[in-house]
């Protein structure tokens, strides 16, 4: 693989270049195509570093390296064609490095059945007064609400100070039905304890409080994806957890260039029973 300025610093802080950030995507490839592959993909990227402006990306175009093909998603409005980044190997998520690319965030459907999600994704995203103890128990609280409806889900550290819970389950229903399924969801969470949970997006009513995001669930809105860096200063990654580690007195940080210190963890899979639901078998998936 071809790489232009490999020594290139993506983030100052960590001295994450350029080369490290196209080892890591290598490495991880195994861990994280299974839940990117076949989908539609936004790309944030940041050729000067994290601490620099950055965009996103969505359409293929001449720049992008080999590997990395495009998929035709029917604009919502318009109706017309537009090709969307898509990739399903090593080489070609290696290869983001070369565009600068710091974070991948796929759709919640598969190329072949654009329409229909498969995943719903509740993202908790706390005030910043929030300790972590008090953050791991409302993820906890999501959980138990999800049971009781008869669903499985499963924990991630999103790179940032929150946690996305995540619902695979089978490709029956439109994005409306999910949108509305997922904001029905939060706002019983919010009606019960209106001094922990915020449904609308406010920042100054947010206090104290945890916004429960159910805006990702609508076509077209991503979330970052399971081992994908963050473009933030510290290029911290987002990790799948066990539901046991929200015991842990403090929330778990793994950067991309501390990765050969914390490559063990890779070792444990907690979402094992996700990949077979989210693979599209349509085997041991949850209904709604």
């Amino acid at each position: 693989m071809r790489l232009t300025h490999p020594e290139k610093i993506l983030d100052v802080e960590t001295q994450l270049t350029k080369q490290q950030l196209a080892d890591y995507y290598w490495a991880i490839a195994p861990h994280m195509l299974p839940y990117i592959e076949g989908r539609p993909v936004s790309l944030v990227r940041c050729p000067d570093g994290s601490e620099k402006p950055c965009f996103y990306q969505k359409h293929v175009n001449a720049m992008v390296p080999p590997g990395i093909t495009a998929v035709d998603v029917p604009d919502k409005k318009t109706g017309e064609m537009e090709p969307y980044i898509t990739l399903s190997t090593a080489e070609a998520l290696a290869g983001l490095a070369q565009m600068g690319v710091l974070e991948v965030h796929p759709w919640g459907s598969r190329n072949e059945d654009l329409e229909h999600p498969d995943r719903i994704i509740i993202d908790l995203d706390p005030d910043a007064a929030i300790a972590w103890p008090r953050l791991a128990e409302s993820a906890g609280e999501v959980r138990r609400e999800l049971k009781e409806l008869g669903l499985e889900s499963f924990l991630k550290s999103t790179g940032g100070k929150g946690l996305h819970v995540v619902i695979p389950f089978e490709p029956e229903y439109d994005w409306a039905v999910i949108k509305q399924f997922a904001h029905a969801f939060v706002l019983k969470m919010e009606k019960d304890q209106p001094g922990q949970y915020l449904t609308k997006m406010s920042k100054a009513a947010r206090k104290d409080r945890i916004f429960l995001d159910y805006l990702r669930n609508e076509r077209g809105a991503t979330a970052v994806a399971a081992f994908s860096p963050r473009a933030r200063a510290g290029a911290a990654v987002s990790l799948p957890l066990d539901w046991s580690e929200l015991k842990s007195a403090e929330r778990m940080v793994v950067r991309v260039a501390e990765f050969e210190q914390w490559r063990g963890l890779l070792s444990r899979d907690p979402w094992k029973q996700f990949l077979s639901c989210g693979s599209g078998l349509r085997r041991r998936c949850w209904k709604l």
